[in-house]
């Protein structure tokens, strides 16, 4: 019997992180003003992000910019 997969919105991303190789992993803890995480959080949400992902975006922006080569 073959499996059928539905039609969920998060499908093709589940897909796509069970096909790559498992990328080492850190934890980053921070403290930030509650009002300010408030805001990330909510932008986030309303962008159907995840907050993690932003984070790497905006360290790797950074990082061309002040990574010293």
């Amino acid at each position: 019997m073959k499996m059928k997969l539905g039609t969920h919105k998060q499908l093709s991303s589940a897909l796509d992180a069970v096909s790559k190789p498992p990328v080492a992993m850190k934890k980053l803890q921070t403290n930030i003003d509650e009002d300010l995480h408030k805001r990330f959080k909510t932008s986030c949400f309303l962008q159907d992000r995840e907050m993690k992902d932003v984070l790497t975006e905006l360290i790797e922006a950074w990082l061309v910019n002040n990574e010293k080569k």
